[in-house]
């Protein structure tokens, strides 16, 4: 990644000539042409000589001297870009700008808004506890909720062989042995079956949530085994969907770099000298192992505008498909996800491109579904930060999308799986459509705020409720600003009202151009017109920025 994200803080810079805007601002300015901040909140730039600047070319001093060269205006527009790029895969940091143009005042701060259901809540009020999986639940109550983990987890996530873990079941009940690894796995699918069934959390599954972490973190200087990792990723996906975006970011780099000190991110290969996995693992497992993992990784990292764990030699084989599973329709979207680095550099054709495959994608089961629509938001956010605009039959597909990803998180929400993006998807269309601000577009909104209200009456929570009242704010400042720009143009008719032909005085006719006869009829049609056709009218340069499809 550029070593202006990754690099570590070496204070504040500033550079010695700053633009205009910046200097009327008082805002800090790389010297640029055009600057960061003018590039980001789509300032005009520009620069003037002061009379200091004079009175050091008169002594000598060339001004030029201190502005950068283009090597370095090349690394700052690359580093620009970059930026634009983290800021629009965060669905938060894309939140907080869109609220920022709305009214900067009255803005919300940038949080992980509707990241999950809990934020961190879903806790007892007892402090959990490490304790022996056979201390907590008795056979029957492990063989239910491992059958809830394999009806509602594993046919998106199939990364855990079923037979193995119910012969595991019936050996660790038939026996004291505790195997660390084993036990892990065990309470991270039973912590799982807890969330994906019970509305309101238990002192059980935060007992096991504890039990499994304190298992993993004990041998996390250990060589890793398939076990651990498979523990690993049990423990990320819970945290996914119910702690905070910090603890499940930290969890995925680590899981990360255990998938690779356990050899499992590269095919076997007998021409590296590279040593191979000391233990033998089924291909398909350690591929889809791998691609969970990923997947995991790449989104909570961009979902805050995070780096992610990026590993050399990973293997690119997709999950093969299983009847009844849909792992590699999930998993399928792997490359485009990746692409989406910010450290790659992406015009909006390309984006476009990958956006309209996206589009055409069949998923079938609600969580399938949601995450083909996180993925289009976010090329929907890229698109839009590169002053992008949606029209036509592209528009009617992203529209559609999101209409089946609101009518999929309800879904899950009846199901009562409360998956990651069952609050966070319809959150993030609402923040979507106000910023599309077109007929369509304004229209999908109940739809999306009904899910959201529906979402936080089942699942009361205070990350719930103040997702909704986010959503409700920031509908209430594009309502505000659309009454200013309403109130300036009938300000304008005021002043300059439309003349009809009854009110012209009676007067001798004039022979009109033929080009101009379509004026007298504008008041008539402008009624019909939404805004597309208004950009068509008034901004057709515009239009080398719009996506359309045939």
């Amino acid at each position: 990644m550029p070593t202006s994200l990754t690099s570590a803080p070496q204070g504040r810079k500033r550079s010695r000539l700053a633009c205009e805007t910046c200097r009327e601002l008082k805002r800090k300015c790389d010297g640029a042409q055009p600057c960061g901040t003018c590039v980001r909140f789509e300032y005009d730039c520009s620069y003037e000589r002061t009379p200091s600047h004079k009175r050091r070319k008169e002594n000598g001093v060339n001004p030029g001297s201190a502005t950068a060269g283009p090597a370095s205006k090349s690394a700052s527009a690359s580093a620009t870009t970059s930026l634009r790029s983290l800021e629009a895969n965060s669905g938060a940091a894309f939140l907080r700008k869109l609220a920022l143009r709305l009214d900067p005042k009255n803005a919300p701060r940038m949080d992980s808004f509707a990241w999950n259901a809990f934020l961190g809540s879903r806790k007892t009020a007892q402090t959990p506890t490490s304790r022996l999986i056979t201390d907590m639940l008795s056979p029957n109550d492990m063989r239910s909720l491992a059958a809830v983990y394999f009806k509602k987890v594993h046919p998106i996530y199939g990364f855990i062989d079923r037979a193995h873990i119910e012969q595991q079941i019936e050996i660790r009940w038939a026996t004291t042995i505790d195997g660390q690894m084993d036990e892990a796995v065990l309470c991270g699918i039973a912590a799982l079956g807890c969330l994906f069934s019970q509305v309101e959390p238990s002192i059980v599954e935060s007992d096991l949530v504890e039990s499994a972490r304190f298992r993993l973190e004990q041998s996390i200087s250990d060589t890793p085994t398939a076990a651990s990792i498979t523990a690993w990723v049990l423990r990320v996906v819970y945290l996914r969907a119910a702690e905070t975006h910090h603890m499940a970011w930290m969890a995925s780099c680590i899981l990360m770099h255990m998938v690779e000190a356990a050899g499992l991110h590269s095919e076997p290969s007998n021409e590296s000298v590279l040593p191979l996995p000391l233990e033998q693992i089924d291909p398909e497992i350690r591929r889809r192992l791998l691609a969970v993992s990923q997947h995991l990784n790449i989104w909570t990292s961009f979902d805050m505008g995070r780096s992610r764990v990026l590993l050399c030699n990973a293997t690119t084989i997709r999950p093969s498909p299983q009847e009844g599973d849909l792992t590699d329709e999930v998993m399928d979207l792997l490359p485009f996800s990746a692409e989406l680095d910010p450290a790659k550099s992406h015009d909006a054709s390309e984006l476009e491109c990958a956006l309209l495959s996206i589009l055409k994608r069949v998923h079938s089961s609600p969580p399938s579904i949601l995450a083909q629509c996180n993925l289009t938001l976010c090329l929907c956010r890229r698109l839009q930060s590169m002053n992008a605009c949606f029209t036509g039959t592209i528009l009617e597909q992203i529209l559609a999308l999101t209409s089946k990803g609101i009518q999929a998180a309800q879904a899950i929400l009846d199901d009562r799986a409360p998956w990651h993006h069952m609050a966070n998807v319809p959150f993030q269309i609402v923040c979507v459509l106000l910023a599309m601000d077109t007929v369509q577009s304004i229209a999908q909104l109940k739809d999306a705020m009904q899910c959201l209200s529906n979402v936080a009456a089942v699942y009361n929570t205070e990350a719930t409720r103040e997702a909704m009242n986010t959503a409700s704010l920031l509908i209430l400042l594009h309502q505000r600003w659309k009454e200013k720009c309403a109130a300036d143009l009938s300000s304008l008719l005021k002043l300059y009202p439309v003349v009809s032909h009854q009110d012209t005085p009676n007067e001798a006719p004039s022979q009109q151009p033929d080009d101009m006869r379509w004026l007298n009829n504008l008041a008539i049609d402008i009624s019909s017109l939404n805004y597309t056709d208004f950009n068509r009218i008034l901004f057709p340069e515009m239009l080398q920025n719009t996506f359309d499809v045939a």
